[in-house]
């Protein structure tokens, strides 16, 4: 008899053998596993010691996060598009809508000018707006490159003057008259006596000292001669000259001013060569007028 023809016979004792075989490892293992549980465990126990526990979530965090989970979703646009304008319209200088982007609102100042102090671009005299109420306006403060927002930064109050025009007044004096090398010079409102004077001679009260004689003639609307001859002025402190011709009112060579002084309370006033003036609200500022030219 062969060994499977032992185990075909023998089948059941064969198969009780290996069951009890197997209960009789588990109960082993078992014993075993119970008799070092308290080993094991006091170790598991000492290991977890040193281990840091997560913290716990913050409840305002937790809240915060449901707050956004429960709110609706919303599309947010960050682009141009043919549908949606995101950018501001104003109606331009021809009377059209336009942009910041394609067009100058208030020229000739920028709109980058205007956007950077937070001046209200979309008012049509935004220019002529004094923000700050130091009496300078916006377009003022441009120009002169100051903080229109600020009343301790403006321009200068000089750059308030405006020059309307000119002139040159009447000269005081008249050459009336002339008797060999002596000289009769009048006033001009025939108010002071007569001075006769001769070449190399000051004129009483001026600066103006008489350097030349010339003789001259020519006819008049009749075809009569008449004497028209010159004497030659000099200003002793500038050299200036001032021809007088006979029996006319010359023009002064002092240059006179017509001002304009802008702001809240415009004025008007003129000033004279070499004369000095102020301006509000700075009078002990004082300015003076060298010279006119015209351009």
């Amino acid at each position: 008899m062969n060994a499977m023809d032992f185990l075909r016979d023998q089948y059941e004792r064969v198969a009780l053998l290996a069951a009890a075989a197997f209960l009789l490892g588990c109960a082993f293992f078992i014993w075993r596993g119970a008799a070092t549980f308290d080993e094991n465990f006091a170790a598991l126990q000492i290991a977890g010691a040193g281990k840091t526990v997560p913290p716990l979530v913050n409840a305002v965090e937790l809240e915060k996060a449901g707050e956004k989970f429960r709110r609706p979703p919303q599309w947010v646009f960050r682009g141009r598009s043919g549908l949606f304008v995101p950018e501001k319209h104003f109606i331009g200088p021809t009377g059209m809508p336009t942009t910041l982007e394609n067009t100058e609102v208030h020229p000739p100042v920028p709109n980058e000018w205007l956007d950077l102090f937070g001046l209200p671009i979309a008012d049509a005299d935004v220019l002529t707006q004094d923000a700050d109420n130091d009496g300078f306006t916006n377009l003022e403060e441009w120009q002169g490159q100051t903080n229109p927002t600020d009343q301790n930064s403006h321009p200068p109050f000089l750059a308030r003057l405006k020059m309307k025009s000119y002139s040159r007044e009447p000269f005081t004096f008249v050459f009336a008259s002339r008797t060999g090398d002596t000289f009769g010079i009048n006033t001009s409102d025939l108010k002071a006596p007569t001075q006769f004077l001769k070449v190399g001679d000051t004129i009483r009260g001026t600066k103006f000292k008489i350097v030349n004689f010339t003789e001259k003639y020519e006819p008049n609307q009749y075809r009569t001669n008449v004497d028209v001859s010159e004497l030659t002025l000099e200003n002793q402190d500038n050299g200036e000259q001032l021809s007088l011709i006979k029996e006319k009112i010359m023009i002064s060579p002092e240059s006179a001013a017509n001002f304009v002084f802008g702001g809240p309370a415009p004025r008007d006033f003129s000033v004279k060569k070499d004369q000095e003036f102020s301006l509000p609200p700075e009078p002990s500022i004082r300015y003076k007028l060298i010279d006119v030219q015209p351009r």
